[in-house]
């Protein structure tokens, strides 16, 4: 009885280990730097999604579950730069030192290859970087 005993707690901390792993926090979001400084042009084989809501000042957190890497454009706010995520990393937009911010809250981005996504706006992800909250863009 005390190895069952033992054996339900062991399954019992591994169940609250992985499920409380949740949704990603973005506060240790490793920056993630636009890779070119070009003009923002069309690309072929991009995918566009956008969100329109009022959070000016708002950050953008990308989570790549795509199971590859994926290249990302801005089409609003415009920056002139693409950033590149691999499988399972998350970041927060950054170009040329500083974290990319929307002056309305509304984002429109591009994707290449095109994904799955989700849009979820949290108000007190990344204000100690001096962020109104961040909309994460989940990539599936």
């Amino acid at each position: 009885m005390k190895t069952l005993g033992m054996i339900a707690a062991g399954v019992a901390l591994t169940a609250m280990t992985v499920l409380g792993a949740g949704p990603a926090q973005a506060d240790f979001a490793d920056q993630v730097e636009a890779t070119d400084n070009g003009e923002n042009v069309e690309d072929e084989g991009f995918g566009e999604y956008a969100v329109s809501r009022t959070d000016p000042g708002s950050c953008l957190v990308v989570q790549n579950h795509t199971g590859g890497r994926v290249t990302l454009r801005l089409n609003y706010p415009a920056s002139g730069g693409k950033w590149q995520f691999n499988h399972d990393q998350i970041g927060v937009l950054v170009h040329k030192g500083k974290l990319v911010t929307s002056p309305s809250g509304n984002w429109n981005v591009r994707t290449n290859p095109p994904i799955r996504f989700d849009w979820v706006y949290d108000r007190s992800m990344n204000r100690q970087k001096g962020c109104n909250g961040s909309w994460l863009l989940t990539m599936n």
